[in-house]
């Protein structure tokens, strides 16, 4: 009878050769595509972090707006009140100066 030409031991480490070979191959894969993924991530987690800093920026903007607004609006609300208060003043400021003017002027008259 003939020989096989594969003897046992040898078609095991064929085998084994062969299943290596498919680790390998789907080792060398997978790491590609984790690298791919894992570089991905990296960079979607870098832009939702600028577009965080950039939505901070704009809320801290629109906040300072509406600050500002109603401050000019609370000043110009004032103004009229503060108009009349200033109006008062300056009234009775002169009152008193003429007044002081004229008990100035009796004491040098007498």
């Amino acid at each position: 009878m003939g020989q096989p030409r594969v003897n046992l031991k040898e078609g095991r480490k064929l085998v084994t050769l062969v299943v290596n070979l498919l680790v390998g191959l789907s080792q060398f894969f997978t790491i590609t595509f984790l690298f791919v993924g894992w570089f991905w991530s990296i960079a979607w987690g870098g832009l939702l972090i600028i577009h965080s800093m950039q939505y901070r920026e704009a809320l801290q903007q629109r906040r300072q707006e509406a600050v500002a607004t109603a401050a000019i609006e609370a000043l110009t609300k004032d103004s009229i009140l503060h108009r009349r208060d200033v109006k008062t003043l300056v009234k009775s400021h002169k009152q008193q100066a003429r007044d002081k003017k004229t008990a100035q002027s009796d004491p040098k008259k007498k």
